[in-house]
This record gives C-alpha cells, structure tokens and sequence, in this order.
C-alpha cells in the first residue's frame, strides 16, 4: 500500500465526512428497506472495512500484511454473524472488536443475496481466481464507498483495494471495474465536494446506457420527475454495478441542485422511490455524505447500528490520520 502524508492533502471537514459516510450507508439503507435496520448491506460493508483497517493496524506496527486477505478473513466473520457458524471449511479467524460489538444482535435484513453465495466458498476469491465469473450486481458498491475513505493513498491504491474487495464475492470484470469507479467517485467527493461533480460523470461514462425507446403517453408523473433513470423495473440494467452506480450519481448530482442539506437529503429519498435497491441507495445517500458531511444525514431516526458507527468512526480516524 503505496502512502504519503504529504502528498494528499485531507480536507479540514474529512473527519466530519467519514462519519457522514458511515451514518449515510445504515440511513440508506435502511431506507431502502422501510425502516428496517440493521441489514446485511451495511453490515458487511462495515465489516470489510474493519478487515481493511486491521491491515492498517498491522502496518502500523511494521507487519506487512495482504489487503484483500485480511477483507476476506472480515468477510468469513460476518459469515459466522449471520449464519452463526463459519462456512464449511473455511479458515476461522480471531475475533475482533466489531464481533462483539454485534453479539446478541437480531436477524439481519437480507441484502444482496449473492455476498452470502459466495462467502460459502471456503476458498478465497480474487480476480485472478474469480469463483463467480459472471456475478455482477449492485453488492459491491456500499464496500467501495468505505474503501474510499482510506486517505492518503494514491488514485490507483483506491481502485485496487475496491476492486479486491468486490473479487471476495463478484468475479465479473463489468463488475470489478464498477467497484474501482465508484470508489473513486467517492473519495472525488471527499477531496473536493461539489467541484468534482463534473468528474463524477466522466468517470461513470464507461456504465452509462441510453435507456430504451418507450411509447408516447401522457404521464405527467413521469414527465414532472424528469429523471434519467428509465430503466424498465426488473431489467438486468438495474441490478449491475454499472447500473447502480449510474443511477447513484446521477440521482445525487440532481439532489445537489438544493443547496440546503436538508432539501438534498428529501430529494434524493423522494427520487430513489418506493422499494430502491439496497445498496444503490446506500451507495446515493454514502455519496451525498462525501460532499455534505453529517449535515447530509443530521435528519435520519437514531438506529441501533450507531454506537457501532461511533466506534468504527473513531478507530478508522484515529489510523488513518492520528486524531
């Protein structure tokens, strides 16, 4: 992992913003699932992101130590939080902090079923020894907002580490470079708030489909919403990460028309509709965070996940940057 503290200067509100990205996940999410809370989307996500920081943590004390392996090792534990026991096989891992802090926690609202698939596998995925060749859906994205908050690291690190944690459990290619992206999305975000936006277009053009031709009607909904996102519910187009990822910026850049925190936050919600993909949602509401800090979630229903994100919050900053 390539670092520098000079290089990569952090913004004075990069603090505020992390927590805002932690608190912005578990609100979307939950959302997303009508108030559901806490879920697997999150959880695994904050869960990768602990297997990253225990990477750190080994760096720190001089001990180099693999990335994706040490996501991996987080993931098989989750493994075990969900289904109460690690898949057959598999290596079984020390426990860390965040098990505890989870234990005695109630079932988990299902998220992308294809995380739990995979992570069945006793071996380790990657991209060059993809398990899942042709999973491609929206489960990699919430893990490659988190990843985005790992600072002090080049653009290139960035897309590495996101990618290597959407290998755990997607073998697509579409897919991997979606997770790349959308890290990248975010940490723009991060850096430089609204004035990256334009950025945030040209590094999702690569995803960006036309949506099909429709039929004239007259549909004043439709034609009030003025939405991009036309895709046709149930389409294949909705469920990869390309897709999700699209939609999440485009959906963002058009909330960020209000400038009040506030209004973007209603906005967003009101413009990912009823019933939203799980993790697109997490994924738009992590985004707006980047950019707004916790002003972007200062609205949301306190959750039982939220001492979870304190601890996260502080152990991550405290590593990360020394505060």
């Amino acid at each position: 992992m390539s670092e520098s503290t000079d290089q990569y200067a952090l913004p004075a509100e990069f603090s505020d913003r992390v927590f805002g990205v932690l608190l912005a996940v578990a609100d979307g999410a939950a959302h997303a699932r009508d108030g559901q809370d806490p879920g697997e989307t999150e959880t695994l996500a904050l869960y990768l992101l602990d297997g990253l920081l225990e990477a750190l943590e080994w760096a720190h004390e001089g001990v180099a130590s693999d990335e994706a392996a040490c996501m991996w090792l987080a993931g098989l534990r989750w493994y075990k939080l969900v289904n109460k026991s690690f898949p057959a096989g598999a290596p079984e891992p020390q426990p860390r902090w965040i098990d505890e802090a989870f234990d005695g926690a109630p079932a988990f609202a299902p998220g992308d079923s294809q995380n739990l698939l995979a992570l069945t596998n006793p071996d380790m995925s990657s991209v060059g020894r993809p398990a899942f060749a042709q999973a491609d859906t929206t489960g990699v994205l919430t893990r490659a907002a988190f990843v985005a908050l790992l600072p002090r690291v080049d653009e290139a690190t960035t897309a590495k580490i996101a990618t290597d944690a959407a290998a755990l459990t997607h073998g697509s290619p579409s897919a991997h470079r979606a997770a790349g992206v959308a890290a990248l999305v975010v940490r723009a975000a991060l850096e430089s708030g609204t004035d990256s936006m334009g950025r945030w277009a040209e590094l999702v053009k690569e995803f960006a489909v036309e949506a099909p031709a429709v039929e004239e009607h007259d549909d004043s909904d439709a034609e009030a919403g003025g939405h991009e996102d036309t895709e046709p519910e149930g389409s294949e187009r909705d469920t990869t990460a390309g897709a999700g990822l699209v939609r999440a910026v485009r959906l963002v850049t058009a909330a960020l028309a209000n400038t009040e925190p506030k209004a973007a936050y209603d906005a967003l919600f009101e413009s990912l509709g009823e019933e939203p993909d799980t993790e697109t949602a997490a994924y738009a509401t992590a985004l707006l965070a980047a950019v707004q800090g916790t002003d972007a979630v200062a609205h949301r229903p306190a959750s039982e996940i939220d001492p979870i994100l304190d601890a996260m919050h502080e152990r991550w900053v405290k590593v990360t940057v020394g505060e």
